[in-house]
């Protein structure tokens, strides 16, 4: 896939077979300096870069295609996870309970390899910052 061009193609689709809202599927090869990522292009590897306000704050370079779209679509899912959450919002529970657990399954209608990916990325999370409910099991 080593093109903009071929990724940004493979990230709409799989934006539209997640029947995405529009306000949500960005893929950007510029920085728009608002906190949201873009994607550069170096030869055989492209970075995911997020910047705000003129700063740099995050570079990501792979040459695996697995990466570039796994760390798009993960923003995308992230994006759609934290509106599922915000609307089936459960006062009495930590928000990133019902949040993770709609990212991972989004995740996993995409890729399994991703969904497991992701799961371990919030076990790392939750064990240096447990769930703090009433929910029973912290962490």
């Amino acid at each position: 896939m080593r093109s903009l061009l071929a990724l940004k193609s493979a990230y709409h689709a799989i934006a539209e077979r997640l029947n995405a809202p529009r306000a949500h599927v960005r893929f950007s090869t510029t920085p728009r300096h608002d906190g949201s990522p873009h994607i550069e292009s170096n030869g055989n590897e492209f970075a995911y870069v997020t910047t705000e306000r003129g700063d740099e704050y995050e570079r990501r370079t792979t040459s695996n295609d697995d990466d570039d779209l796994y760390w798009l679509v993960s923003d995308l899912t992230r994006e759609m996870a934290s509106q599922y959450e915000l609307s089936h919002r459960n006062p009495h529970a930590d928000s990133r309970r019902m949040l993770f657990q709609k990212h991972i399954e989004l995740l996993g209608t995409v890729n399994r390899d991703w969904q497991t990916r992701k799961q371990t990325e919030y076990q790392t999370v939750l064990k240096q910052h447990p769930f703090h409910d009433k929910m029973g099991e912290i962490g």
